[in-house]
């Protein structure tokens, strides 16, 4: 197993790899590219990016130099030096700088996990969230965040990875970490990138250097240098050198592959890549759609200057190095980078020379020469030459005349020459230096904790934020920076934690717990079949990433029991109804206890979590109930004896209503046809009458007559 120092990225086995699509075969790029080719490939791009980044290079190189307090020209201050006179070093930039820097470590970002499709949901989304609050938490991702924020404010580029490593030396299990990057030189990163998050970079290089001993412990058949190649070296990173008598140069060369291939839709709804020697799909299934794409992976290389020492494919679909940077613009095509310090080195030299120049004036009053007349110090040289240095009690002189026109005068005793009281021009320039040093970070005195110009708590608050405002760019690009992080965690979850294992996640009150991932449980199916289900499966499902930021959980406490303890101050009441929530919310030990203590002497209803239902009965109302409930049962059984009685009896009702009234209906029909007989013989009369009519009418009536009528 490799050192800390030499942790590897994660080395994907072929139970881990997804297995190939219907013949999809992963072909190394290597069987493409020889080993000869991708060092020098490497050794280009190293180069490439040392000319692109050189100005930037060169100028952040200055500004860490100048923030430890490298102010003065060598030559300057070797010139004063040897002249004996001051060279001062104020050195307020720091304090610029930690305003700028802190900040950010008081409102950290965190990452934020969304279900956005039907393989994910609620309760996955929330593992997948406690596992990367756990992948934080033990990887110190804080520093690794910390390293590289600092590093932007300073000297405007700053960065931070992520890599996999053994859970342990006795585990196969692999975990997701975060790592810092002290030393921002030691990158190469790609300079054709334009995304602020670097998710758009093809190629990353990272140097460091190793113990010879240990390089030839870990890699005895490794060569490590060559006469014919050339190895190039950047600003900020010519300490380590590629070869020494002590010292090793290994380069972690990060690098997108991408093979051409086409992309499939079949009919089953699978989409999946076609290589040219793939197998048909099976019987029934056949392509819908086809389009040409690529293949992508991220390849990382462990290498000398003449040798490839290890190689892997990373499981993660971008490059896992991440750049934070600070101020940017775009000049004809180049970027040119800066943090808080640049634009404040002048007017911090202009600040150290001025209160140099001052001091120096000042230092100078008590060795003012003593002024006197010719003959005033002979025989007296030794006690006048030590004045300066010297505290005498006295001190005596030659009295001696001279010549005033012409009349002997007795000359007046030895005096200083005394200089200006302060040097009012010198400080008035510092003062002006400190104002602009203000000015070019955005940082004035109500942001650094000096009493402003403000005349109210309102105003001061309103120049606080302006402060913040000014430098809000920072933290920011933190927060894009880490939102892609968060993607490229996300991208790894399924390929890292691919088996069934229990993991450790942390909750939002940083409290630690444990969850079942990948596990195979038995559930129900829709028709409430027996069926097995896949518990927390991380292995599928989409999640979108956001970044939310503010104060710490801890800090959050804290300031909720101050507004509590406040509260309570000002509506004793609320100790009544909220006391245990109250004591809860402090840090103090034994808090938990005396909560619980509260929380026994009041109302059940008022201590009962909505969660966990209603509050438990007494026993003597769980007897009653139990009691109550067997009449309950009793009576409903008698209810439904009689209920059933009831029914029969209704049947038996309904049947002889219905024979009875049968019988009565025949009796009427019966009754109705002879009361009607009567009445059919005399319609039938009065029809036979109506029909003698008609026959008598034609024998009376002619027959032109009839026919005229009729028309």
């Amino acid at each position: 197993m490799p050192a800390a120092a030499e942790r590897i990225p994660l080395i994907v086995s072929p139970q881990q790899t997804p297995e190939p699509d219907r013949g999809e075969e992963r072909d190394a790029p290597s069987s493409t590219q020889s080993k000869d080719d991708i060092l020098a490939e490497m050794r280009t791009f190293m180069q490439d990016c040392i000319n692109a980044e050189s100005n930037n290079r060169r100028e952040a190189l200055d500004d860490l130099y100048f923030l430890t307090g490298r102010h003065w020209p060598d030559d300057m201050q070797r010139d004063r030096q040897i002249e004996r006179r001051p060279a001062l070093t104020i050195n307020t930039l720091p304090t610029f700088l930690h305003q700028v820097t802190n900040d950010q470590r008081l409102n950290r970002p965190s990452i934020k996990t969304h279900p956005v499709d039907s393989n994910s949901d609620i309760e996955t989304s929330e593992v997948v969230q406690g596992i990367i609050r756990h992948i934080e938490y033990a990887s110190n991702a804080d520093v690794a965040e910390d390293r590289a924020v600092n590093s932007a404010a300073a000297c405007g580029i700053g960065y931070f990875r992520i890599l996999t490593d053994y859970e342990s030396e006795m585990s196969f299990d692999q975990v997701i970490k975060f790592d810092s990057i002290p030393n921002p030189f030691t990158v190469y990163f790609d300079p054709l990138s334009k995304e602020p998050d670097g998710s758009d970079a093809m190629k990353v290089a990272i140097s460091k250097d190793v113990p010879r001993k240990d390089f030839e412990r870990e890699h005895p058949n490794a060569s490590a240098a060559s006469t014919t190649a050339t190895y190039p070296k950047g600003t900020g990173d010519n300490g380590i050198i590629w070869l020494t008598q002590d010292t090793v140069r290994l380069v972690e060369y990060y690098r997108v592959e991408l093979t051409p291939t086409k992309l499939c839709m079949y009919s089953d709804g699978t989409i999946a890549f076609k290589d040219a020697d793939a197998s048909q799909p099976p019987v029934g299934i056949y392509v819908v759609k086809e389009r040409d794409s690529v293949r992508r992976r991220v390849m990382w290389r462990k290498c000398t200057a003449t040798d490839i020492l290890e190689e892997t494919e990373i499981p993660c679909r971008w490059i896992p190095v991440f750049p934070v940077y600070g101020d940017e613009v775009n000049v004809d095509g180049r970027w040119y980078r800066s943090g808080v310090v640049r634009w404040a080195k002048d007017p911090s030299r202009m600040y150290d020379y001025c209160m140099s120049m001052a001091i120096e004036e000042v230092a100078l009053r008590p060795k003012a020469p003593y002024i006197g007349a010719v003959g005033q110090f002979e025989n007296l040289e030794q006690k006048w030459e030590q004045a300066n240095r010297r505290s005498y009690s006295y001190l005596e002189y030659n009295p001696v005349t001279v010549d005033v026109n012409g009349t002997q005068v007795l000359a007046p005793p030895p005096q200083r020459q005394m200089m200006a009281d302060v040097p009012v021009g010198m400080i008035t320039m510092a003062t002006h230096a400190r104002d602009n040093i203000k000015a070019t970070t955005g940082l004035f005195d109500s942001s650094i904790g000096a009493r402003g110009t403000a005349t109210s708590g309102v105003q001061e608050r309103a120049q606080q934020q302006q402060g913040d405002v000014a430098n809000y760019h920072y933290s920011d690009n933190l927060k894009r920076t880490k939102r892609h992080a968060g993607r490229c965690i996300v991208d790894m979850i399924p390929k890292v934690y691919d088996a069934p294992r229990i993991v450790r996640i942390l909750g939002e009150d940083e409290k630690m717990d444990f969850a079942a991932i990948n596990q195979q449980v038995p559930g129900q199916g829709s028709q409430g079949e027996a069926i097995m289900r896949v518990l927390n499966d991380v292995t599928v499902g989409t999640y979108d990433i956001t970044i939310a930021s503010g104060p710490s959980y801890s800090t959050m406490r804290q300031e909720a029991a101050d507004a509590m303890a406040a509260t309570a101050g000002a509506w004793p009441k609320l100790m009544d109804v909220a006391g245990d929530i109250v004591v809860q919310a402090n840090d103090w030990p034994g808090a938990e206890r005396i909560a619980e203590r509260i929380r026994r002497t009041m109302p059940p209803q008022l201590t009962q979590d909505e969660k966990d239902g209603p509050p438990p009965l007494p026993m003597e109302v769980v007897q009653q109930l139990k009691q109550a409930d067997q009449l309950i049962q009793m009576g409903q059984a008698r209810v439904a004896e009689l209920e059933q009685q009831l029914k029969d009896k209704q049947a038996d009702l309904e049947l002889r209503k219905y024979e009875t009234d049968e019988d009565n209906d025949t009796k009427i029909r019966v009754e109705v046809i002879k009361q009607l007989g009567p009445l059919q013989d005399v319609l039938n009369r009065i029809s036979g009458i109506e029909a003698a009519l008609g026959d008598v009418a034609k024998v009376l009536i002619p027959r032109g007559t009839q026919e005229g009528t009729e028309q």
